[in-house]
This record gives structure tokens, sequence and C-alpha cells, in this order.
């Protein structure tokens, strides 16, 4: 077990094991360690010698401390790398992408915190790794500075991809966005493209932006500006819209409609009658496809949609939190047996706050999300949700324009409507 006499801590001798165990899924049953009782007494130490342990276990971003829960398995990535390892690699992959060279640093580290589900020290150590190896430098009163490491590929190798400011810097804290840039960026560099992220604030001129970046096709994400993408056909270059529908452009998105019809379907017929929904930002296209698949259900059913439980939200796990807060403040007999959010974000924000008021799910109330994210999982659990089929999403629009740079595919503009599904993960109950 221990070897007292190797002049190895203790402390870090019980790390290894416990690091091991982890790896080899001894703990993916419990889903956490044993409290530190049951270590003390395992391994014949002090209290405090065990929490060093868990300390570095922490650091190693192998597991996470959770109030009232315990010590919770992080879980590992699929080469078995210790959780800052994962974060330095995509973290450096998505700088040389230029993915942060419009706000020009990185992510503060609260918002790295939530993005990944690490420790501060886990963030930490990966953020400092990059320090060292010159990729990043760390300025007082100004945050991580990213170095110039972005460089243009060859003629007919540049992607331009155009995208929200707020996506970029991860202020709006919705996860399905860094989830879909990062599929992209796997996607075109893997084939030997370059992707130049850049945001589209007030003052942007995409034909200059687009002539600099000696780009040779454009993608817009979630931009949701007729005035952008008018300008966009005067380019004379292959241009796609994600995640986002246009008339204007070959746009390829989620089929948001049917899948939200789905969702409000398995929760009428599990014999919810009061489901509250919390929507999305009310410009945005999204909201309204996804609210309409919604009010197709009820109209083809002849149920009626009351609008106090359609709960408008802005995305992100804050505006879930305040929804789920509205929801237990109805009358007892008016309250919603479930909720139906609009993204993932706002469902576990939902989650937290019923937690919080000790509101079980599924026993006491159901819960339902869309666009499918491992980012809060790992804290709380997984929920029924839809796969909004992200891979899908970037391979169509990788295929779509490299066949338009070869000239193998017609300028003509198309709807792309990506299929999804549901993913039961047992957060709807029936109550018939």
């Amino acid at each position: 077990m221990l070897d007292k006499s190797s002049g190895k801590p203790l402390y870090a001798q019980i790390c290894e094991i416990l690091a091991e165990e982890i790896k080899s899924g001894v703990y993916d049953a419990a889903g956490k360690l044993p409290g530190e009782r049951r270590l003390k007494e395992r391994f014949g130490v002090e209290r405090n010698t065990v929490r060093q342990s868990i300390d570095n276990l922490s650091k190693l971003g192998l597991v996470a401390k959770i109030p009232g829960y315990g010590t919770k398995i992080a879980g590992l990535g699929n080469e078995g790398k210790y959780g800052y390892a994962q974060i330095c690699e995509m973290l450096e992959r998505e700088i040389k992408s230029g993915l942060y060279d419009a706000p020009g640093k990185l992510p503060g580290e609260r918002r790295l915190q939530e993005r990944f589900g690490a420790e501060r020290e886990t963030v930490r150590t990966a953020v400092k790794i990059l320090a060292d190896k010159k990729i990043v430098a760390k300025v007082p009163g100004y945050g991580t500075k990213i170095a110039k490491t972005n460089q243009f590929g060859p003629d007919g190798k540049n992607i331009l991809f155009v995208t929200k400011k707020d996506y970029l810097s991860g202020k709006n804290g919705e996860y399905f966005n860094l989830q879909l840039l990062e599929k992209f960026i796997k996607a075109f560099l893997v084939s030997g493209f370059n992707i130049n992220f850049t945001a589209a604030g007030d003052r942007f001129n995409l034909a200059e932006t687009a002539k600099n970046a000696r780009a040779a096709a454009v993608i817009f994400e979630g931009c949701n500006k007729d005035s952008l993408y008018a300008k966009a056909k005067s380019l004379n270059i292959p241009c796609v819209s994600v995640n986002h529908y246009t008339s204007m452009l070959t746009s390829i998105t989620s089929n948001n409609f049917d899948a939200a019809y789905d969702v409000a379907k398995t929760l009428v017929e599990a014999g919810h009658k009061n489901i509250a929904f919390v929507t999305g930002r009310d410009d945005c296209r999204t909201t309204a496809e996804r609210l309409g698949g919604v009010q197709s259900y009820y109209a083809e059913h002849k149920l009626h949609l009351d609008k106090k439980y359609v709960i408008s939200g802005r995305w992100h796990f804050a505006s879930g939190y305040e929804a789920g807060e509205k929801i237990l403040s109805m009358p007892p007999d008016e309250r919603p047996t479930a909720v139906f959010a609009f993204n993932d974000d706002m469902a576990f924000g939902c989650l937290s706050c019923f937690e919080n008021h000790k509101i079980h799910v599924p026993e006491n109330i159901s819960l339902a999300g869309f666009d499918r994210s491992e980012k809060y999982a790992a804290l709380y659990r997984p929920i029924t949700t839809v796969d909004s089929n992200i891979d899908a999403i970037a391979d169509c629009a990788y295929w779509y324009l490299k066949s338009r740079i070869e000239n193998t595919a017609p300028a003509a503009c198309f709807k792309i409507q990506v299929d999804t599904s549901i993913i039961d993960n047992g957060t709807v109950k029936k109550t018939n």
C-alpha cells in the first residue's frame, strides 16, 4: 500500500493511487470519492494527509469538490489525460486558430472554470503552461494577453469565421457556441484550412476584413444581420450562415421547430398539463423556431398555452436560475410539473435553483433542455435534452464551402436542416 520508508510524501502516494483508480473507472458507478473518514481509515493516515491528496487531485482536474455532495469525479478524456492538460491543449488550439484575436486575451479564470467545470487551480495550471510556452502573457490590470500566433495560410485555404463578440469573449455564458466553434476548428484544420475568427461589431468592415485575411470563404455564425449578409453577397466568394437561417445565403441549422415539437409532445404524453417554457432572447430566430414548434403541437392538439408559463430567458445559466425562481413563486395549484428550457445552460440554471430549494428532479418536477451540453452535467447530473448534432452542422459547412471553393457545387442558396434527437437521461417523469 503506502511505502513510509520511500521518502515520498504520503499524500503524494495516496494521490497517485486514487488517480490510477479514477482513471481505471473504480469510482464511475458511485460518481464520487469515498468520504475523508473512509479514506483516512483505508490508508491509516491523518485527515490533513487525505485532504492534501484530494487537493492535488483537484489541481489535476480529476475531481471537483461539491458542497453538500462530496468529492465528485470530474472524469478524463478519451486519451486519459489530466484535466489541466486537456484544457491547455484545447486553449492552445483555439488560440492558434485565431479564436481570441478579436478580444486579444483569454476569458477570465471564472469563465474558464464555468466552461470546463474545473477547479480554479486546474485552470491556473493550464494557463501557466501556455505562459511558459510564450503563447500567452499575464498583464497586470488587463488579463491574460494572447501572443500574436495566428498566421494566414496559403491562398485558397483561409476561412473567415464571423460571429458575435460575446461568443468569442464568452461573456454571454452560452456553452453551445463554444462547442460549435471547436467543432469548426477540428473540421477545417485537419484538412489544411486556416480559420480566422473575427467579431461583427458596430464598425465591422466585412470587405476589408475578408481582403486582409485573404479569405477564400466566409462562415457567419449566429450573426442575425441582413445588412451583413447583403454585403457578403457582393464579395463574390462562397459564404454560409450556420446556426441562423437567412434566405440570402446557404444556411445550415438544427431542425429547431421539429425538435421543440417533439419535446412538447414527450412532456404532454407523459401526463404533464402545466408546462413552463424557458425561451431564449426575443430577438433571436432560434427562439422563434423553437417556440413555434411548441405552439404548433399545442394548436394541433387543441391545447391552451398560457402566457404565464412562457418565461423569457437570455440563453445563459443565470437566466435559467431566475426562471426557476419565477416558477417556484407560482401558487402551488398553478405551479408547472415540467419545464422545457430552450437550451441546456438555462435548464441547468433551473436545476440548480430547484436543488437549492429542495425540489427534486424528476420526483417533484420534470426537466428537459436543448443543445446537449456536457459542461454542467459533470457537476450536476445529465438531463433529458435535444442533441442538436453540431458535428453534422460543422461537417455540412465544411463540405459545402470546400465544394464551392473547388467549383463543384452550385452557387444557389440552400436551406440545410440537420436532424436532431432527444436524449433521454431520466429527468422526465410520467404522471399518468
